[in-house]
């Protein structure tokens, strides 16, 4: 007679417990986003997070952590996406690049934009976005910068009077101003892409050719219009 050996399937009761877990990370992490968004950063407390998720402390750590953690989960959250948005390369028209790129930030932002907005805040008052790491949002910000302009230049867009390095430093300066403008409600949206893509756009007719500067001065003169 032949024995067979049964596997095992896990317990439903744990499958459940597992989602619950899962669900109560995701709400803590939410809390502590609205609370830095609306309130300021130094308002999140364990005390208020774990009042407003409707959870214990304890809960918190064993999920989460304590605050410094809360903060790297939220901030590293958000840095996954746009790593995406900052691993896009474009080897066209350089007004297409800026304008892609713009396009694709501001749809992430608008997905959840008190996450967005609370994730800058924490990661700038945790120092988390400092700008020596190879591997931060600065130098790869820069280095996506650096493309766009190196690109345009081999393409016959920029003359290449000014050295590459200066041109990709303006540009995400422009976005990133515009970016602390926003995350601290100052600007909505809407103001946030106009000022990055005129900004940009003025940016780079300080070196552009005769053609292209034309063109970069009518969509400047049309984002104003607008």
């Amino acid at each position: 007679m032949t024995t067979q050996t049964r596997t095992k399937t896990p317990a439903r009761g744990s499958s459940t417990r597992t989602k619950n877990k899962l669900r109560r990370r995701e709400r803590i992490l939410d809390c502590a986003g609205e609370i830095i968004a609306t309130q300021g950063y130094d308002a999140l407390t364990l005390a208020q997070l774990a009042k407003d998720a409707e959870v214990t402390i304890p809960t918190i750590h064993n999920l989460l952590g304590k605050k410094s953690q809360i903060i790297e989960h939220l901030v590293g959250e958000v840095v996954t996406h746009i790593d995406d948005v900052l691993s896009r390369r474009s080897e066209g028209d350089p007004i297409e690049a800026i304008e892609d790129f713009t396009e694709a930030l501001i749809s992430l932002y608008a997905d959840d934009e008190t996450l967005y907005k609370a994730a800058f805040v924490a990661g700038e008052r945790a120092r988390m976005f400092e700008h020596r790491s190879k591997d931060g949002i600065f130098m790869r910000s820069m280095a996506l910068a650096a493309h766009v302009c190196e690109n345009a230049k081999a393409n016959g867009f920029l003359n290449g009077d000014i050295p590459t390095e200066v041109l990709a430093a303006q540009l995400f300066g422009c976005q990133r101003l515009a970016r602390l403008d926003w995350m601290n409600n100052y600007i909505d949206l809407p103001e946030y892409k106009f000022r990055v893509l005129s900004g940009m756009f003025a940016i780079l007719a300080a070196d552009a050719t005769a053609s292209f500067k034309e063109r970069l001065t009518e969509l400047i003169q049309t984002l104003h219009d607008v």
